[in-house]
């Protein structure tokens, strides 16, 4: 054992007696606030968040509310050690990364390792992911591979998203709000309640939302500037509960939205490039714009971004005695995604002497094509997903056991159209002239690439989970799931081949956790995850094998000084074999990024979270997550030596911080007259950020990282205000009100010799008139 894990294994001794402890003097305290219970189904089945024995992180309704969190790209300050960034391709598209595993590859043949999850029915891909769903009643963060219960893809861990049901009574609620960059929102919830004694409930959302971008494009109008949306969403659910053995919910939610892409700027290139492109004004055209520090404005080359999300969940549960029931989850899933000239160079309108591609090959001709508009690199994309789930549970208990068994069916069929325009530079030995006092120190190749491909991908499970309770104190449960995935690549361009690849893989858990007392739980945790193989749409190569994951993990959780105070912690150690990462490679036609089994990894870190009402109105939230990640293994291929060498000492782990620290505290006044005041403040910070794990392949990987940042939010609330039958509430709100400047991504294009960052938002701040009758 390092002296790492002998440090965290201390830690954790340590804050277990020290919870053990405290109730002592707990009990002498006088009636006092209390947290509330939050129920989870982080197991599939209902239990509460702190008898759960993983480390899961459950926000409530009121939390969810208090924070604006309304879709997957909001939830970066809800846990320890998870982050979710919005890509540069798409504002629709989400990376999730938890304990330091995930993927920012958009491409369709790739599995992300943090799956998200909506009422149960899983998303086949982080692309988009980022729609609205009008009401959420809780949110669940699972930490470690789930591999057990949800499969395969949850190397990382999964997201749930549950959306509330319909009411029993009848009741309508709305939101208008207006904000800076023109932000405007509206926002309305219809339940009919029961329909007479028929035990049938519904309830209707509607959303629409639009905002001006945050960055100013000087080729577009305000409304088209990057980081714009306008957007319209709606849900339709369905329940039926009429008291007896039989239960169901239908969702239907649906958004069409409407967006331009982050703004993406140009902060490093080679001096070769630079010198070619720079005599662009001589010719004619734009001076390429480079710079490493913010920019307010640019002019880009970008087009419109059109997302349309749509999906069916039904929930079906009998219960077949007191202590059985039978359950059904069927969900379909559709997204449909066009975009038009996405601007990765962060440049328009760049000029400069142009060759034929005929040049890339033998006997390499040098023909001459003039000044033509170059584009360092530019795509457009037209993509399809559509998939079916169904999942069957059994879920009971008998005596001294609980136990949940199921069945796993998936299907998914994609296609991706995406050409790719971009300039290959290459320098002159002596410059060529072009007219009076014009010469070029180098010549551009345009390039038309891009793949165009149609993907299948299925997979079934059966699995099952059972818990002993030896004692009334202590539990035993173990796990084990056995999935079957298979995977057809039809591959149009930029290589013509059609190719098939199977994988099954076993993975399972075992965990033993112990009550102290009604307040404190102790367990330990064993458990394996799988992450599907696939195929690189963009290169020749066969693809890539599935990534395996071992995790042990330790963890405390405690409801201290009469429920005032609840404290988790876990503490983990993971070994990860055939890791899965992104790598650019060099090629003739410019710089592709691949997905490649690196080697061998650990991931070993702590994570903490509290939760406190000292006094009565006053809470805080605190989550602490630190991640240590080694590679143990890197094995690439040097192009200039064409052999096999071992980078991982050298190897950084892209897109997630070692360090993410979440603090919150909200005050809410005693009522008046008039409604109830309610102040919070929410600090998120991220310790800094690389997006390649090679300088080798990315020699701008150092200077596209982000440092560390953090980010302050507000919010104050007069609720409660009486207006006739009805109650209003009035906030005022600001995010990023440090107008902190911080990075969603960072691109380098290797070979093609530049790269670039997206900018996230700046400040925002508005308000909303909310009502409920």
């Amino acid at each position: 054992m390092t002296s790492y894990q002998k440090g965290m294994a201390r830690l954790l001794a340590s804050a277990s007696l020290a919870a053990i402890a405290t109730p002592v003097v707990a009990q002498e305290q006088a009636t006092s606030p209390a947290l509330e219970d939050i129920v989870v189904t982080a197991q599939k089945r209902e239990e509460r968040l702190q008898d759960t024995p993983l480390a899961v992180t459950a926000l409530s309704e009121a939390t969810i509310e208090a924070r604006d969190i309304t879709d997957a790209s909001d939830l970066s300050a809800v846990a320890p050690n998870l982050i979710a960034t919005i890509t540069p391709s798409s504002t629709a598209n989400v990376a999730l990364f938890i304990r330091g595993i995930g993927t920012a590859e958009p491409i369709l043949t790739i599995d992300a390792p943090v799956s998200l999850y909506v009422d149960g029915v899983v998303l086949g891909r982080s692309t988009g992911a980022v729609f609205d769903l009008v009401e959420l009643e809780r949110i669940e963060v699972l930490r470690g591979p789930q591999g057990t219960l949800y499969g395969r893809n949850t190397t990382g861990g999964a997201v749930n998203l549950i959306a509330k049901k319909p009411a029993d009574e009848f009741g309508a609620k709305g939101t208008i709000s207006y904000g800076n960059l023109d932000y405007k929102q509206a926002r309305v919830t219809l339940d009919t309640g029961q329909w007479g004694d028929t035990g049938l409930r519904s309830k209707l959302s509607y959303l629409h939302k639009e905002r001006d971008g945050y960055f100013n494009d000087l080729n577009q109008p305000d409304g088209n500037d990057p980081g714009a949306y306008n957007l319209d969403a709606f849900t339709i659910a369905i329940s039926y509960d009429h008291g007896g053995p039989f239960r169901a919910n239908y969702t239907f939610d649906f958004n069409d939205r409407h967006s331009w892409a982050v703004p993406f700027q140009v902060v490093a290139m080679r001096p070769d490039i630079f010198a070619y492109l720079n005599v662009s004004p001589q010719l004619g055209g734009n001076a390429p714009v480079v710079a490493r520090e913010r920019l307010d404005a640019l002019r880009l080359d970008m087009g419109p971004i059109h997302d349309k999300v749509q999906g069916h969940g039904l929930s079906m549960e009998l219960d077949l005695g007191d202590n059985l029931m039978l359950k059904s989850l069927t969900g379909r899933r559709m997204w449909d995604n066009r975009q038009t000239n996405g601007d990765l160079d962060g440049n328009s309108g760049l000029v400069g002497f142009v060759v034929s591609p005929a040049i890339l090959a033998p006997p390499n001709p040098f023909i001459p094509l003039g000044v033509r508009t170059v584009n360092l690199f530019s795509a457009s994309n037209t993509r399809h997903q559509d998939q079916w789930s169904q999942e069957f549970n059994l879920v009971g208990n008998f005596d001294s056991l609980d136990f949940v068994f199921g069945a796993f069916y998936f299907d998914e069929d994609s296609s991706e159209n995406n050409p790719q325009f971009l300039t290959i530079v290459q320098p002159l030995a002596n410059p060529i002239p072009l007219g009076p006092g014009i010469s070029t120190p180098g010549f551009g190749i345009n390039i038309a690439t891009g793949p165009k491909y149609q993907h299948e991908s299925t997979s079934k499970a059966l699995f099952g989970q059972a818990t002993w309770h030896a004692t009334d104190k202590l539990s035993i449960t173990g796990g084990l799931r056995y999935t079957w995935d298979k995977k057809h690549l039809d591959q149009e361009t930029t290589f013509r081949r059609d190719l098939t690849r199977k994988f099954n893989e076993p993975t399972w858990s075992a965990s033993v956790d112990y009550e102290w007392n009604d307040d404190i739980m102790t367990y330990a945790r064993v458990a394996t995850g799988y992450l599907a193989g696939g195929f690189n749409a963009r290169s020749a190569n066969a693809g890539f094998d599935p990534e395996k994951i071992t995790s042990y993990e330790a963890g405390v959780k405690s409801e201290l000084f009469d429920r005032r105070l609840r404290l988790n912690l876990a503490a983990f150690y993971a070994k990860y074999k055939d890791i899965q990462v992104q790598q650019f490679v060099a090629g003739s036609g410019g710089a592709t990024s691949i997905t490649v089994n690196a080697g061998k990894a650990t991931y070993q870190g702590i994570e903490a979270e509290a939760m406190a009402v000292p006094i009565d109105g006053l809470t805080f939230n605190a989550t602490i997550g630190y991640v240590d990640r080694d590679y143990q293994e890197f094995l690439v291929l040097d192009p200039a030596t064409n052999t096999i060498v071992d980078e991982a000492d050298n190897a950084k782990f892209g897109y997630s911080p070692a360090t993410t620290i979440n603090l919150g505290g909200q005050y809410e006044l005693p009522p008046f007259d008039f409604g109830t005041f309610t102040a919070r403040l929410d600090y998120t910070y991220r310790g800094k950020v690389y997006y390649h794990p090679l300088t080798r392949f990315a020699p701008f990987n150092d200077v596209i990282s982000d440092d560390s940042v953090g980010l302050l939010d507000g919010r104050l609330t007069l609720s409660d205000i009486a207006i006739g039958g009805s109650k209003a509430a009035l906030s005022v709100w600001g995010k990023n009100l440090t107008n902190a400047n911080y990075q969603n991504a960072g691109i380098d294009f290797g070979s093609l010799g530049f790269a670039g960052v997206a900018w996230a938002e700046k400040r925002t701040y508005g308000m909303d008139l909310k009502f409920e009758f």
